[in-house]
């Protein structure tokens, strides 16, 4: 198997989040992707009072319109309430933005070659051009426009505009930082890049990747010291994911952008044996999907004592003992284990997943003391 086959088995085995390479997921033909919606308050501007059917409008909007569980007739509805509240209140900036969205939504809704489909979709362009010439004090027009735009010369300046009407924009700096960098100006792009570290929130290993991506571009056009300032931030940024979903984010990039810094490259290095010399791990794995429990546990056994490191290991030939019924070998595995991983959290997150008949059959006061420093109810 391929050094990414094996990744998805022992993390598999881990239950630990894999790394996602894609952006989105492949678009189907009755739900394709939709651009990302502009953060809940994204604005500088004071909100506009509503009407009750404006309120109306945009609840129906918010409830019937997103490609996620769209239902026509509500958004019929919603788009007839709001267009209406639209004439009445043709400045409300809030009427008009739910308005655009139920029009980009319904558009995926018609037949690919329809009239109707490219009409609401240019519907929907002008309502958010006239915010943009409008020069509303209002992040979220320039942000949507910007998304559906086909180049980033073009989505530039609208990012620009974005940011300066809501610097902390979850996803807007970092826009602005790759459409500056695809101009050339570099300096900009680390600029805006740093502003996204600094005010958008950390969520998973995809963030890690992504932050890491662009490190990787900044290398390749010579700029190694913001390069590693980046790789740096992931560093601190990863530091509350498991153990093993460290290792595969620091293996899958180029050592180039962590090498310069001694404190990462240490790290990367220490953890590096949890995700590499796995492949007597991938070999019992695959014995076991044949059915082939005795050469499997061989298999597993031979990697703990090869490299004992790979968590994956000990929780495969844990559940191979326990196939066998052999629950006191699958015992002592865990236990043994858990006596020598030097990391707290990782033990007992480990701990945490112990079958329950492996538990039962390993030493009373070893699984007590687990529990009180793990802080786990008796």
């Amino acid at each position: 198997m391929t050094s990414l086959s094996l990744r998805g088995v022992w993390l598999s085995l881990l239950a630990v989040p894999v790394l996602v390479w894609a952006q989105v997921a492949a678009p189907t033909p009755t739900a394709p992707p939709q651009p990302p919606s502009a953060a809940p308050t994204p604005s500088v501007a004071a909100p506009a009072a509503l009407s009750s059917s404006a309120k109306e409008g945009i609840r129906l909007a918010q409830e019937h319109c997103p490609s996620d569980g769209f239902d026509k007739e509500g958004c019929d509805k919603a788009i007839g309430l709001l267009q209406e509240a639209a004439r009445t209140d043709p400045e409300n900036t809030d009427v008009q933005l739910a308005l655009a969205q139920a029009y980009w939504n319904t558009s995926y809704r018609e037949a690919p070659q329809a009239r109707t489909r490219g009409e609401l979709r240019q519907r929907a362009l002008g309502i958010y051009q006239k915010l943009v010439d409008r020069n509303v004090k209002d992040a979220r027009p320039y942000w949507e426009l910007s998304l559906r735009q086909k180049n980033e010369t073009q989505r530039l300046p609208l990012l620009k505009r974005t940011v300066a009407l809501n610097p902390k924009h979850p996803q807007a700096n970092k826009d602005l930082a790759q459409a500056e960098l695809a101009e050339g100006n570099v300096d900009a792009a680390v600029e805006s890049y740093q502003k996204h570290l600094e005010v958008s929130p950390y969520r998973d290993s995809q963030d890690a990747m992504d932050h890491l991506r662009f490190a990787k571009r900044l290398e390749g056009m010579g700029r190694t010291d913001a390069a590693a300032q980046v790789a740096d931030k992931v560093s601190g940024l990863v530091q509350g994911e498991r153990r093993a979903t460290r290792c595969e984010i620091w293996r899958s990039v180029d050592p180039k952008l962590y090498q310069a810094n001694t404190k990462v490259a240490q790290k990367v290095q220490a953890l590096l044996p949890y995700c590499t010399r796995t492949e007597d791990m991938e070999r019992a794995a695959e014995l076991e999907r044949q059915g082939r429990v005795d050469e499997a546990i061989d298999a597993a056994k031979r990697q703990v004592a090869e490299n004992p490191k790979p968590e994956g290991a000990h929780v495969l030939l844990e559940r191979l003992y326990q196939r066998k019924g052999q629950t006191a070998q699958a015992a002592e595995v865990a236990a043994r284990q858990l006596e020598e991983d030097p990391d707290a959290h990782e033990r007992c997150e480990r701990f945490r997943t112990l079958a329950p008949a492996t538990m039962r059959a390993m030493p009373k006061e070893r699984v007590e003391a687990l529990r009180r420093e793990c802080k786990l109810p008796e």
